[in-house]
């Protein structure tokens, strides 16, 4: 639309999202925002000292990274590459809206079949083709064990190690350079542009625009409360995720033993399940278990079920980022006086300070953006961003949906804004309290 909108009509063809190539290639876009983020932490953690202890001992750059960077990020890289091909095994949203209409049905979407049926859902064999995907993940399982297991050690932060250097691609720079503003422009730009374009089209391809469907909106008071509720639960349901997320990889990553690989085991278990089949474990769950209906109809429901979902989403990107801490630094502090918690709070909390951001981050939005859940865990009163778009995209109404998505961009900008005003007005405050404190240990007059 937005190259049709423009006048070139040939890559407007090209570039038909119903079909096999626009499936593939959102879905890849997607997949690799989600690899990015997994693995950043891992990489931030990087030790330089070791490469150049190996540049040192005469390897070359490309030896000293193949042979010691590389795989120092087994971790990461296997847990990022497991957790996409799961999630591209059980994706719905994305073949829902574009594969269907062009008649491509993937796994995701044979399962909903089941569900759509109203009385005549065959809920039992939903729950046998999820077990599918279960079996495949366990074996997927047990060979990342095998390989980032056996006794080999990733760690590459500890009392003395050196942070991550930044390096230059030397001739290869015009070559990266190009890669990544080509990604930019398919994944950010394209996107992006066609959403705003419409968002203020009065119909989708419109020569016009207009402000109608803006004004439209927010005068519309279920779509206020569904933008309401989408920002507490993202917000609230990230830090429980991320919290819950950092618990069970320090349970595997430090736990030896079959206990350990249980848990890893165990932890990928809702990203096998798809996102239907879970919704609706989960909504039987809170109305069979006896004090628990009460949270039907509530935010509280979603943001449970949306943590239980993203969970392994955070626990993948934080495991690589911990693997990395040594133990020591732990001990160090434990032998300094602090307890348990408060060395693990003090050190490692710490040090994977950019891994939990950054958790937290691609958890909310993917909160936000997640439909199968919402729509069998929401009410009319706990609407979200996402089942509302989903309506209008099923009532014609793609330019309300495309203005929704650029309110809601707005409100997190200004969500983020201020957080980050916050921040530094409260990092400020620490220094100027912590410089007191030393001036006054110091007999400084202030």
């Amino acid at each position: 639309r937005f190259f049709a909108f423009i006048g070139m009509d040939g890559l407007a063809e090209a570039f038909n999202t119903r079909s096999w190539f626009g499936l593939v290639l959102v879905t890849v876009l997607k997949a690799g925002a989600l690899a990015y983020m997994i693995v950043l932490g891992a990489f931030r953690n990087q030790n330089s000292a070791l490469e150049e202890a190996a540049r040192i001992g005469g390897a070359s750059r490309a030896q000293s990274f193949f042979g010691i960077e590389l795989p120092a990020l087994l971790p990461a890289l296997a847990a990022a590459s497991l957790f996409v091909f799961v999630k591209g095994l059980e994706a719905f949203e994305t073949p829902a809206v574009l594969g269907l209409p062009a008649g491509i049905n993937v796994y995701a979407t044979h399962i909903y079949d089941y569900l759509r049926g109203g009385y005549e859902a065959d809920y039992p064999a939903a729950s046998a083709s999820s077990l599918v995907i279960v079996v495949i993940l366990a074996a997927l399982v047990l060979l990342q064990l095998k390989l980032t297991g056996g006794g080999k050690t990733y760690t590459s932060v500890g009392g003395r190690s050196k942070g991550t250097n930044l390096r230059s691609t030397g001739k290869w720079m015009p070559v990266v350079v190009g890669i990544m503003l080509l990604h930019f422009f398919i994944a950010l730009v394209l996107p992006i542009a066609q959403v705003i374009l419409s968002a203020f089209q009065p119909y989708l391809g419109a020569p016009t625009l207009t402000l109608q469907n803006i004004e439209r909106l927010l005068n519309t008071p279920n779509v206020m409360q569904a933008l309401q509720t989408t920002i507490i639960v993202s917000t609230v349901g990230g830090v429980l995720t991320v919290v819950l997320a950092l618990v069970v990889s320090f349970a595997f990553v430090r736990m030896k033993g079959k206990l350990g690989r249980f848990i890893q085991l165990a932890s990928w278990v809702p990203a096998a399940m798809p996102g239907l089949v879970l919704g609706l474990a989960f909504l039987w769950s809170v109305l069979l278990t006896p004090g628990t209906r009460s949270l039907y109809g509530t935010v509280w429901i979603l943001v449970i079920g949306l943590a239980v979902a993203t969970v392994p989403l955070a626990t993948r990107t934080l495991e690589g980022a911990l693997a990395q801490i040594g133990v020591d630094m732990e001990e160090a502090a434990r032998i300094a006086g602090d307890n348990f918690l408060r060395a693990v709070g003090t050190v490692t909390v710490r040090l994977m300070g950019p891994s939990l951001i950054s958790a937290w981050f691609l958890v909310a939005i993917t909160m936000s953006g997640i439909l199968d859940v919402p729509i069998l865990l929401g009410s009319a009163r706990t609407e979200m961003i996402a089942t509302v778009s989903f309506g209008f995209y099923n009532s014609g109404e793609t330019v309300l949906a495309s203005a929704l998505y650029v309110i809601f961009t707005c409100a997190m900008a200004a969500l983020a804004g201020a957080a980050f005003l916050a921040w530094l007005l409260v990092r400020a405050l620490v220094r100027r309290s912590s410089t007191r404190t030393a001036a006054e240990v110091q007999g400084v007059p202030q």
